[in-house]
């Protein structure tokens, strides 16, 4: 007899902190809550998480407002922080966060990559340092029985600048490569989502494909699928020109079993109708989301 096909469904979305302002912070989190659980995908990798007193946990209150909606205690959110500034009251912390309703199937590893951009600014005869550092955070997910999910979130730096000639973003896609190949399984279906913060035609992106992850878009996806705006989303706005995919999801193939891609589209690309008359996005990101079977 054969089997079923086993679902498994990914998203990755940048929350926008809009740090320091964390402009309607609080209703953005809802609108991209009730995507989720409308969704319901099973791996959720998030991006631009921040810890603060102005705007509590981020993660948190995504997690309960998503678990809220679906009746029940249905995700569980790992954090990983990855930088931050300030003390006492203007202390922050931000980072990246996966979210599941799959069983957790070992440790929750996160990876601060080797090459990093270094920001300083200069006050009197005073240098201080911006935080910009960048990590990635795998966890094994129990799909089906006997079946596993090595996922892994990241969100690479928005910066240019290079290494002895070599982008700073192609040296982290050497190294996020470098660190799925050493945490997953031989066997296992990997997938790969954030804001690797370029183009699919970058180096950033090529390295990867050529590394043997799958863009799951180009590979399955209708139209550009853009997913920000260079010139930066009006989260207020009631038109949004997108024009640059900056957010991805890879795979990497079972190596046993045979697998497809059922579906890839955008989330949370619309605004939302606020009252008296006015809009409100969730991001300035678009979500992606991705449903997959494995035979």
């Amino acid at each position: 007899m054969d089997q079923s096909p086993i679902s498994c469904s990914f998203l990755t979305l940048n929350l926008f902190s809009d740090l320091p302002t964390f402009r309607h912070l609080d209703r953005r989190l809802e609108i991209a809550a009730a995507a989720i659980a409308q969704t319901r995908p099973g791996i959720v990798a998030l991006q631009e998480i921040v810890r603060a007193r102005q705007s509590g946990d981020m993660g948190a209150k995504l997690c309960a407002l998503v678990n809220r909606l679906c009746g029940g205690q249905h995700y569980q959110l790992h954090y990983a922080a990855a930088d931050g500034l300030g003390e006492d009251e203007w202390k922050f912390e931000e980072g990246i966060a996966l979210m599941s309703r799959y069983e957790i199937a070992g440790e929750i590893e996160v990876f601060k990559y080797p090459s990093q951009v270094r920001i300083t600014a200069s006050v009197g005869n005073q240098e201080y340092r911006l935080p910009d550092d960048r990590v990635a955070m795998h966890a094994r997910y129990l799909i089906d029985r006997g079946v596993e999910v090595d996922a892994y979130g990241t969100h690479l730096t928005d910066r240019n600048e290079e290494q002895d000639g070599v982008g700073i973003r192609v040296l982290q896609s050497r190294e996020l490569l470098q660190w799925i190949e050493r945490t997953s399984g031989p066997d296992n279906l990997v997938l790969a989502g954030g804001d690797f913060n370029d183009l699919p035609e970058s180096a950033t992106i090529r390295t990867l494909t050529a590394g043997g992850l799958i863009d799951l878009h180009a590979a399955a996806g209708d139209g550009p699928g853009f997913t920000n705006d260079r010139g930066d989303l009006d989260i207020e706005g009631r038109q949004a020109s997108p024009n640059q995919r900056i957010d991805y999801i890879f795979l990497r193939p079972p190596r046993e079993r045979k697998y497809r891609i059922d579906s890839i589209r955008l989330i949370v690309d619309h605004p939302s109708a606020e009252p008296d008359e006015k809009w409100l996005w969730a991001s300035d990101h678009f979500g992606v989301l991705a449903r997959l079977s494995l035979g």
